[in-house]
C-alpha cells in the first residue's frame, strides 16, 4: 500500500484548486492510502493571497501535522500544490516546506496555479536561495496543460506528468437543458460568468463586451456567480453597470453551490470567460461549462486553449479584448444551429477527455510510480503521451 500525505486546502473557499483536492480525497485508489492535513489559511474567496497574523499561527499547527503523519503515520511520499506567481504564497510554502519536505523519500508537486517559476527572476538573492530549497528537484511534477508555463522544468522536476482536471458529470444531478433555438428575435442570449470575482478573471471584460451588444440591439441576460474578492471590486463592477444602465440586464447570483450552481450553467446559452488572470492554469468551470454542453468564449491564456477549440465548442480571444468577446457572442446569439454544433462537440469533449474517473486513474498512476509500482503498460512516459496525443489537435491551432 502506497502511503500518500496530501497538503492541501479543501472548501471552502469553493475555488478550482480547493475542489480537485476534495474530489482526490474522496476518491477510491486501488493500492493508494490517502491521508491529508488540511491547509485552511482562507475561508473567503477575498482573503486568498493576503496576510494574516492568524494565518501564521495557523502554519504552525500544519506543520506539526505533516511531522505526525510522517512519524507515527509512516507516510513517505509527499503531496503539495504550490503557489502561483504571488509573493504571500510562495512565503506560506517557504514556511510549510522547508521544515517539512526533507522528511519525505518522494515529492509531489501538483501545479493547481501556474506561473511559480515566473516569478524566480524577479527575486532578490535571499529569497532565490530559499526558494531553491522549497521548490527544486522534486521527485514528480504534474502540470494540467503544456499550454501554462513549464513549471515543472524550470523547477528541475525528474519526472513531469501532463494530467488535466476532470469533474462527475453534472448533469446527474441537475438536468441540461437540450439546446433549441430562441423563439423570437427578442428572446434574449443567456450568458453566464462564473469566477472568483476579480478583475484579472475578465468580469469588467465582459461587461464592457454586453454593453456593446445592448448597442448593437442584440438581446441578452448575463448572470454572474462568484464571491467578491473585495468590497472595493464590487462597488467599482455595480457602478459601471448602473452607469450603463444595464440593471435589468445584468444579475449578481453570489455564491452558488450544488443544486443552486447547476441550476445556471443548466439555464444558460452560452459561458463567458475572458480570464488573464495570472495564476489561472486549467479553470474547473470550464469542463464544467463543457459538462453542459455550453459553447465557450474564452481567453487564449494558460491553459485554456486546451480545453477550448476555438471554432469547434467555443471561440477564443486575446486577453484583456472587449470587442472580440462581443463580436463571438453576437455570432452565437444569431446563429442558433452554430449554438447546438458547439453544443454537442462541448459535451462530447467533455465526456471523452475530463471525467474524474480518468482524472483518478491518473493521478492513482502518479502516486503507484513514486513508490516503484509501474506497470508495463502504465509507464509514467505512456501516460503523459497519453494526454499529449488527446490534445494534440486542440495545441496545432496554437
Amino acid at each position: 500500500m502506497v502511503k500518500v500525505l496530501i497538503v492541501g486546502q479543501t472548501p471552502p473557499p469553493y475555488l478550482g484548486q480547493p475542489i480537485m483536492i476534495q474530489r482526490l480525497l474522496e476518491s477510491d485508489m486501488p493500492g493508494v492510502e490517502l491521508h491529508h492535513v488540511g491547509v485552511r489559511l482562507s475561508t473567503e474567496a477575498s482573503e486568498v493571497g493576503r496576510f494574516g497574523w492568524s494565518k501564521l499561527l495557523t502554519l504552525f499547527t500544519i506543520i506539526g501535522r505533516i511531522w505526525w503523519a510522517r512519524v507515527f503515520r509512516g507516510v513517505k511520499v509527499l503531496y503539495y500544490p504550490p503557489a502561483g506567481p504571488v509573493r504571500v504564497t510562495m512565503f506560506r510554502d517557504f514556511a510549510i516546506l522547508l521544515p517539512t519536505r526533507w522528511l519525505f523519500s518522494k515529492t509531489i508537486f501538483h501545479f493547481h496555479a501556474s506561473g511559480l517559476s515566473e516569478l524566480y527572476d524577479r527575486l532578490p538573492g535571499w529569497q532565490r536561495w530559499l526558494f531553491r530549497r522549497a521548490y527544486f528537484r522534486p521527485d514528480a511534477a504534474v502540470r494540467l496543460s503544456t499550454f501554462t508555463p513549464d513549471d515543472a522544468h524550470r523547477l528541475q522536476a525528474r519526472r513531469e506528468y501532463i494530467i488535466p482536471y476532470g469533474i462527475e458529470d453534472p448533469t446527474t444531478t441537475v438536468a441540461r437543458r437540450e439546446p433549441s433555438p430562441r423563439q423570437t428575435s427578442d428572446e434574449p442570449l443567456r450568458i453566464l460568468f462564473v469566477a472568483n470575482l476579480k478583475e484579472s478573471k475578465g468580469l469588467l471584460v465582459v461587461i464592457e463586451a454586453v454593453r456593446l451588444l445592448q448597442q448593437r440591439r442584440v438581446p441578452f441576460q448575463l448572470e454572474v456567480m462568484g464571491q467578491w474578492e473585495s468590497p472595493a471590486f464590487a462597488e467599482q463592477v455595480h457602478a459601471r453597470v448602473a452607469e450603463l444602465g444595464l440593471e435589468s440586464q445584468v444579475k449578481f447570483l453570489g455564491m452558488l453551490t450544488g443544486t443552486e450552481k447547476f441550476a445556471a450553467f443548466a439555464r444558460a446559452d452560452v459561458f463567458c470567460f475572458p480570464s488573464f488572470y495570472e495564476s489561472e492554469a486549467l479553470p474547473v468551470v470550464l469542463i464544467e461549462a463543457m459538462s453542459y454542453g455550453l459553447p465557450i468564449v474564452a481567453t487564449r491564456w494558460r491553459g485554456i486553449p486546451s480545453m477550448v477549440v476555438d471554432g469547434e465548442t467555443g471561440y477564443l480571444v486575446e486577453p484583456r479584448t472587449i470587442e472580440p468577446v462581443a463580436d463571438r457572442l453576437a455570432a452565437l446569439a444569431g446563429d442558433a444551429e452554430l449554438r447546438s454544433t458547439m453544443s454537442r462537440q462541448a459535451r462530447a469533449r467533455f465526456l471523452r477527455e475530463f471525467t474524474l474517473s480518468r482524472h483518478i486513474m491518473r493521478m492513482r498512476q502518479v502516486f503507484l510510480d513514486m513508490a516503484g509500482r509501474t506497470t508495463a503498460t502504465e509507464s509514467a512516459e505512456e501516460l503523459t503521451q497519453e494526454v499529449a496525443d488527446e490534445f494534440a489537435p486542440v495545441e496545432a491551432l496554437a
